[in-house]
């Protein structure tokens, strides 16, 4: 990273992952989002206009990428789920999947990927990432009641599963 905006980019990356990792829950495609979102970056550095701070913008661009990637997996999931039940009626998992599928971490994941999208980012902001409903509200652009709502509907959720 030679220039200066990739030199800043730089200096947030560890935050950008964590926060895609949250939403897409799992590295590589973590890493895939993190890398998007600074071509994006990079592409409208110029055209920042400086409403929020440069780790907010750059925070918004990664939860636009991590949901645009979570939405393809959607639909990729959705449209292989019958071929792969097909295939694999009979077929029982080795058992270290079923190691890994017990695990308590999986499950988390799982049960945050499965929120509502609105959802699952105010939840990630706010109890995850530790920003304020105010700092969660200008980064998604949302009232602060909104994201209150949101945080609210998501450990509900979370509760009744």
């Amino acid at each position: 990273m030679s220039n200066p905006s990739a030199n800043e980019i730089g200096l947030h990356l560890p935050r950008m992952y964590r926060v895609a990792l949250r939403l897409v829950a799992n590295a590589d495609r973590a890493h895939d989002v993190v890398q998007e979102a600074c071509v994006k970056a990079l592409a409208a550095w110029n055209g920042f206009d400086q409403r929020a701070s440069r780790a907010t913008w750059l925070h918004r661009i990664t939860v636009n990428c991590a949901m645009d990637a979570v939405r393809g997996a959607q639909r990729r999931d959705r449209v292989n789920a019958d071929a792969e039940a097909r295939a694999s009626n009979a077929v029982a998992a080795p058992p270290d999947v079923h190691v890994e599928q017990s695990e308590l971490g999986t499950l988390a994941w799982k049960l945050l990927v499965d929120l509502p999208e609105d959802c699952r980012s105010a939840f990630v902001l706010t109890q995850l990432d530790g920003y304020s409903y105010d700092e969660a509200a200008e980064i998604e652009g949302q009232p602060r009641g909104t994201m209150a709502s949101r945080v609210h509907r998501a450990k509900k959720i979370l509760l009744e599963q």
